[in-house]
């Protein structure tokens, strides 16, 4: 498909769909199909309809990450991969991606092309516009000839959200693991961000989104506790930086040393991090 400026570039559907109504929570067109196109789509899927109770995927690699498991995990989804070489399962999807190619794709016009967003744009306003609101005949056995979204209200008071303090955002953040360096630093993605020097040498969890600005703050995390939003590192303000002294002193997991002598009073100096 040619997008914006008119180069041909390969996008990808990610999608969603309910087995038992076949309403879709939400899907997509992504220029690509890895675990940081996929987890977006399925936030919003979340957002818009509510958490499944299972959450069936492909065997790719793509599903298998780390990432994915953990953030299903947290929401309390089972995470069920298909079995390779085994259609069964995903006929329903894959009569929906034809349902797209046939009813959607052949109708598009240069403006739904004009860039990723007005393709998504289009994609979402055919899905609810046409799609929920149509009996699909022989396609969709078990609807007992009501529409997606008849069906779907029938249901929808067995529908669950996350708690109300849930914050969805944190949850879905990327995590990776980074060895802050001599100089006080460390590299994500090709950029350079500061942090504490009393971090110098330690393995630190770095948080972020993907597809925040390039200059936007992460959360640096030690030993599973929240320490600071790490920013990027200024080249010129850098040359001035004077990076041997740490702001604060990592707590220890070892019990603090009893004085040697009982008439000596020692102060114990203990740092604090804020916990997540």
């Amino acid at each position: 498909m040619r997008i914006g400026d008119r180069t041909k570039r390969k996008t990808y559907l990610i999608a969603f769909i309910d087995d038992a109504t076949r309403v879709i929570p939400y899907a997509a067109f992504a220029l690509s199909e890895n675990t940081r196109a996929f987890l977006p789509v399925f936030k919003q899927a979340v957002l818009r309809r509510g958490l499944p109770e299972r959450l069936y995927v492909d065997n790719g690699a793509n599903y298998r990450s780390q990432h994915l498991s953990l953030v299903c995990a947290k929401l309390g989804v089972a995470l069920i991969h298909a079995r390779p070489y085994r259609p069964q399962g995903k006929g329903k999807i894959e009569r929906w991606f034809k349902t797209v190619r046939a009813q959607l794709l052949t109708r598009l016009l240069d403006a739904d092309t004009q860039s990723l967003d007005a393709l998504n744009r289009r994609l979402w306003v055919w899905t609810e516009g046409e799609y929920h609101r149509t009996r699909h005949r022989w396609r969709h056995h078990g609807l007992d000839k009501l529409t997606p979204l008849e069906k779907w209200a029938k249901t929808g008071d067995s529908v669950k959200f996350p708690e109300p303090g849930c914050d969805l955002d944190d949850l879905f953040l990327f995590e990776l693991q980074r060895k802050v360096q001599k100089d006080r630093t460390v590299s994500l993605n090709g950029i350079v961000y500061e942090v504490d020097a009393a971090l110098v040498g330690e393995t630190v969890t770095l948080r972020f989104d993907p597809g925040a600005p390039p200059k936007r703050p992460i959360q640096v995390c030690h030993k599973n506790r929240f320490v600071e939003l790490a920013r990027p590192v200024e080249p010129y303000a850098n040359c001035f930086v004077k990076r041997n002294r740490p702001s604060r002193t990592l707590e220890s997991d070892a019990p603090a040393p009893e004085p040697a002598m009982p008439a000596l009073q020692l102060h114990q100096l203990s740092g604090k991090t804020q916990e997540d």
